[in-house]
């Protein structure tokens, strides 16, 4: 519209102007080099305007000529550009793609045509890597640590190199620059913990989660059950050299997360072995409150080796108290009961349980000695049957066929880190493993002829004056003590 009013105005003047000249003609003279001329004004307006034209023609000219060799450089320097992006595009495709070879020449072809040493020694890498050439990868990126803007995705190159060959050493370090450099480098916080980890590094691992936790490289929740993981592990490691030591790091893994039981349980047993039985009974009770493990009842029930059979069993039972609803909680009274010859307390809370779904080893292991306490021999044989082929609990696995709390490996306690730092579970390898686990039920058990019936009353006497089992125990009789019967 704009220009439709400007095309429109100046028609009109352009007709006004022819107007007024028309209306008042006149004549021009004009002297130059003692030759005098005269003509009609419009004739002179004219050409005046086709000299300063034909003026402009030649300084045009002029200026094309001029200029001609930077423009034609321009051209080729633009034409040079527009093929070497095209190249990186090819190069990015290719690398994406998993076509190593294309990658890797279109790359060359990249760096030949554009004059970016930085993005062309990337994409090189980047190239190298997608055709295997761990070795090219490396150089190219060693040769961008000398750019201070391309150092921190060099460190990240070379820690990812470093780490696919399994060089944990050399990731840490190039992750720790990196670390250093760039503070919001999520990638930089999660190679350097994981490869801290994975050299078993705890003290060092701790101090690089505080870091990522005040970054927000990691959630306050994961975080805490990690540091947990990791302090119990230090504790693990220093117990030998400082025993002192090892115990404020355990008693600090319970605080970081009361529900990790390895914690609880090794700070208790540290706690007591320095005769701080009491502190020791708080934090296996807080440990109970927070995420009932039959461990923590293990733990808690051998707490005093001076104590009573009794005394134990109240114990378990003040324990058990601290968080009634919990499956591990009535398991403990199950148990306890059975410990006193109460055969009607343990009926009333094993048969809700055998009821809710399919009976684990455990349960079975309880429910034959429930029958065994009623005298039901036969009964007793079919549950232990059913006990030698029934699921295993999880947190069983916990206890090793030795009897032994949370006996992890190393490479147990690396995993740990991640599976309940990050999911939340604490599960042994030896249940996925499928290791046999204490408690275990011989598929023999109890298979042989039935024992002679004898009174209850001399029954319930056995099994109130037998020692003090662990949990679950399915109080089957040595050979020994069957050939005596």
């Amino acid at each position: 519209m704009i220009r439709l009013i400007l095309a429109v105005s100046f028609a009109l003047l352009t007709a006004a102007l022819g107007a007024f000249l028309a209306l008042n003609p006149g004549r021009a003279s004009f002297e130059f080099l003692g030759v005098q001329t005269e003509m009609p004004f419009v004739v002179a307006a004219g050409g005046v305007i086709l000299f300063a034209f034909l003026m402009l023609v030649i300084w045009w000219g002029i200026y094309l000529l001029w200029t001609s060799p930077d423009k034609v450089k321009g051209f080729m320097g633009r034409r040079r550009r527009e093929q070497g992006y095209d190249a990186l595009e090819k190069a990015l495709i290719a690398s994406a793609a998993g076509d190593g070879e294309a990658a890797v020449r279109q790359a060359a072809r990249a760096d030949a045509l554009l004059d970016r040493p930085a993005l062309s020694r990337l994409l090189a890498a980047r190239a190298a890597e997608a055709a295997g050439n761990l070795d090219g990868a490396q150089t190219h990126y060693e040769a961008l640590l000398d750019d201070q803007r391309t150092r921190v995705v060099a460190r990240r190159g070379l820690a990812q190199l470093s780490l696919e060959r399994g060089d944990h050493g050399a990731t840490i370090d190039h992750a720790t620059d990196a670390f250093q450099q760039a503070k919001g480098a999520l990638w930089a916080f999660d190679s350097l913990f994981d490869a801290q980890v994975a050299k078993g590094r705890w003290q060092d691992a701790l101090t690089t989660l505080t870091e990522g936790e005040r970054r927000k490289h990691v959630a306050p929740d994961t975080s805490r059950r990690r540091r947990a993981v990791l302090l119990t592990a230090a504790a693990l490691e220093t117990e030998g050299s400082d025993a002192e030591s090892a115990r404020d790091l355990a008693v600090a893994a319970h605080k970081a997360a009361p529900g990790f039981a390895p914690a609880a349980a090794l700070a208790a047993r540290l706690l007591a072995d320095g005769r701080r039985h009491k502190r020791a009974s708080e934090v296996l009770e807080s440990a109970w409150a927070a995420a009932p493990h039959p461990a923590l009842a293990r733990a808690f029930q051998d707490l005093r080796k001076s104590d009573t059979k009794t005394k134990r069993l109240e114990r378990l039972k003040t324990l058990a108290a601290l968080n009634p609803e919990h499956r591990e909680s009535r398991l403990i009274l199950i148990q306890t009961a059975l410990e006193e010859g109460d055969a009607p307390s343990a009926r009333a809370l094993l048969d809700p349980m055998l009821d809710e779904s399919t009976p684990s080893s455990r349960l079975c292991a309880l429910a034959a000695r429930l029958a065994r306490l009623d005298g039901k021999d036969e009964l007793a044989r079919r549950w232990m049957t059913r006990a030698s082929h029934a699921g295993a609990d999880a947190d069983w696995s916990d206890i090793d066929p030795e009897g032994r709390l949370f006996a992890y490996t190393p490479d147990d306690w690396k995993r740990m880190v991640y599976v309940f730092g990050d999911e939340n579970r604490l599960t042994h390898p030896r249940y996925e493993r499928y290791e046999r686990a204490a408690g275990a039920v011989p598929e023999t058990a109890l298979l042989d002829s039935p024992r002679p019936v004898k009174a209850a009353s001399s029954r319930s006497s056995r099994f109130v004056d037998a020692p003090p089992r662990m949990p679950d125990d399915p109080g089957v009789p040595d050979e020994d003590d069957g050939a005596s019967a």
